[in-house]
């Protein structure tokens, strides 16, 4: 288990002036070997206030809102810990299940408190998540216990090397887990449950879900592009089958028609450009992890 010296909690807070000086105090008076850096993201009521006047915690501000991610990036660069923890500014994370995540970090570059039977989860946003939870999935080639929470604790010198990778918006969470995965980081995952949150959300689930969705494409196709390529190229290949199949039927002989020959030039086409691909995004990995 680390030490809470070793340890920086880190909470991106926008708009949350109902929730943060209760939780600025909870974690002071729970955490008070720890340092608390809480990032203002352009707050326009008076969250920024009220931190500047809470003692015990170290207060940043954005002049403008730049994203939850950012925020983050911002709490990350000016921790000098060890292992930084990050946890949510609207009240949902008990502190039991803060502890029990730093209580885990101990020989993993990543703890991640998964939500389970009895946390609080808005119907409105379930659609949502079971689109993203099972592209996820699909793209990490691995089932993800909780892709967003937004509860959990990195070794500092290693969320550092990928911080250019995450998304300075709602995506982090997400986006952080699934390079830790395709990296292959040592993960362990705890459960917790969350509470309701204390006022309005600004998460906004089409605009955050897509981009959500666009960033993990771009990680796969930078880790494992052969895993999109491959799947394109077993489609136009069915799609060659099928046409020339209907070819052979509709002219009674072998007679390739131009929409068969062009799917057979395209499936080639798929299959060699996901194959230099690999090859660019190996040489770039490379030369990252050189670097």
């Amino acid at each position: 288990m680390p030490q809470e010296a070793d340890v920086t909690i880190i909470v991106p807070a926008y708009n949350e002036s109902g929730a943060i000086r209760q939780v600025a105090e909870s974690l002071r008076e729970n955490f008070p070997g720890c340092r608390i850096i809480i990032v203002d993201d352009g707050s326009s009521d008076d969250t920024g206030a009220i931190i500047d006047s809470t003692p015990g915690i170290t207060a940043i501000h954005h002049q403008q809102n730049r994203g939850y991610g950012a925020a983050l990036k911002t709490g990350i660069r000016a921790a000098e810990t060890e292992y930084v923890l990050m946890c949510d500014a609207d009240g949902q994370h008990r502190i039991e299940d803060i502890r029990k995540v730093m209580e885990a970090a101990d020989d993993y570059d990543m703890v991640v408190g998964i939500r389970g039977e009895g946390s609080a989860a808005p119907l409105s946003r379930r659609p949502g998540k079971f689109i993203l939870r099972h592209f996820a999935n699909w793209l990490a080639g691995e089932k993800l216990p909780d892709f967003n929470s937004g509860l959990r604790i990195f070794r500092r010198k290693v969320i550092t090397q990928y911080m250019h990778l995450a998304s300075d918006k709602f995506s982090f969470s997400t986006t952080s887990s699934f390079t830790m995965l395709k990296t292959g980081r040592r993960i362990k995952y705890v459960p917790i449950i969350v509470k309701p949150r204390i006022g309005k959300s600004s998460v906004r689930q089409l605009r955050h879900g897509t981009d959500t969705l666009m960033l993990m494409l771009r990680l796969t196709m930078l880790y494992d592009p052969l895993k999109v390529f491959l799947h394109l190229t077993g489609i136009f290949f069915v799609l060659s089958l099928l046409s020339l199949a209907w070819d052979i039927w509709f002219y009674e002989r072998l007679k390739l028609s131009m929409t068969s020959q062009m799917l057979m030039i395209t499936t080639v086409q798929v299959f060699l450009f996901g194959l230099v691909c690999d090859q660019v995004s190996a040489m770039r990995r490379e030369l990252h992890e050189r670097n």
